[in-house]
């Protein structure tokens, strides 16, 4: 133990810097070495499902993590049908971006499903949705049909199979990593992965 004492300091920091990085390994999967070409910014992904609970209690930590992120890094919401039933909700998301409305039902879609228990699992139920908040109803289901949502509905099916997504939440991270709320032991913890993967890239 008095071998131990005679350690410098910087070299004390330096084993427990090694510390953290090896366990921190445990908290994310690095899926491949290439990152992401669709932007020359950072990107972190995240694949949800309105319907998913898990998802819906992950929203403040993603908001945290998105509201702190610097210029040289973006955050991209995809949501993501891996069952058939799932895809009305990934093209109420779409619908809801091209309108313009994204930022402000975002959450309250997730809080009518999971709070006031509404599924929303019907476009008559959606209509009456957007009704009730005050939105042209008609305009939202004739852009939820249109060809463009399709498309869009079509390019988030293609990142979740290179991704190799099977289940929701999941955040990419530039198209190299992988984590998600399984892979750590709280919320706060897995915004502190996210923090050390965008550095990584950074560095890269």
């Amino acid at each position: 133990m008095r071998i131990l004492s005679f350690i410098p300091i910087a070299l004390a920091l330096s084993i427990s810097n090694i510390a953290i990085s090896s366990d921190s390994l445990h908290k994310y999967t690095q899926i491949s070495n290439q990152a992401q070409t669709e932007s020359d910014k950072i990107v972190i992904y995240e694949f949800f499902w309105y319907g998913c609970p898990h998802c819906y209690s992950m929203e403040p930590t993603i908001n945290d993590i998105e509201s702190n992120l610097d210029k040289d890094t973006i955050l991209v919401k995809i949501p993501v049908a891996l069952r058939d039933s799932w895809e009305l909700h990934a093209k109420v998301y779409y619908t809801l971006q091209q309108m313009k409305l994204d930022d402000n039902l975002h959450e309250k879609v997730f809080a009518e499903i999971h709070v006031n228990g509404n599924r929303l699992d019907t476009q008559e139920k959606l209509a009456d949705f957007i009704k009730t908040e005050g939105y042209d109803a008609d305009k939202f289901l004739s852009i939820l049909n249109s060809f463009g949502t399709e498309i869009r509905i079509k390019k988030a099916s293609r990142l979740a199979n290179q991704y190799q997504i099977k289940s929701v939440p999941a955040l990419i991270i530039n198209g190299k990593y992988k984590t998600s709320g399984s892979h750590v032991s709280s919320y706060q913890e897995l915004y502190d992965v996210v923090q050390l993967l965008i550095d990584k890239e950074r560095l890269n």
